[in-house]
């Protein structure tokens, strides 16, 4: 796999705050909803950090699976996304880079640091299957994964320090 090169896919936002991004296949199901559900818990928690997510395998523009919406919506969650993919400057600009399952995290091992990289299952204990193409219970079992992960980076930014970035 070869990673494009484009430099204006740096998370955007502010230095200080500790930036996470959530990669998985297409970029239209389980990492939106993982960024969408974790920024969700970040706030509530008052943690200063932002959450983007991308796909390995995806173009830029797709719009959010319909499953993946109904599921945001439910929760009460603003989001709008447009899919991308993962690319050198996305990664070099994130604290923490959570794939959902190993072989996303085997794809990217040879782009980045492995002090950055981590797949759902260090943080669970599981590993977060697709549930493109499936039913909105398959969607929900999916949340569901996604909240105990979100549970998980909240609890790892706090016991890190935020990454240091309002040190």
């Amino acid at each position: 796999m070869r990673l494009r090169d484009e430099q204006s896919d740096e998370i955007g936002g502010r230095e200080d705050i500790m930036k996470i991004l959530f990669v998985c296949t297409g970029n239209t199901c389980r990492s939106p909803l993982a960024q969408a559900i974790t920024q969700k818990a970040l706030d509530n928690e008052n943690i200063d950090a932002e959450c983007e997510s991308a796909g390995l395998f995806c173009g830029y523009g797709e719009e959010v699976s319909e499953n993946s919406r109904k599921i945001i919506q439910e929760r009460g969650i603003f989001y709008t996304h447009q899919s991308r993919p993962v690319t050198q400057p996305l990664l070099d600009s994130s604290d923490m880079v959570i794939c959902m399952t190993s072989p996303h995290k085997e794809a990217l091992a040879p782009y980045g640091p492995a002090e950055k990289l981590f797949e759902a299952k260090d943080l669970t204990g599981e590993e977060i299957d697709d549930p493109y193409g499936k039913d909105i219970e398959a969607y929900r079992a999916c949340a569901a994964k996604l909240d105990k992960l979100a549970r998980a980076v909240v609890e790892k930014v706090r016991k890190d320090g935020n990454g240091g970035k309002n040190a």
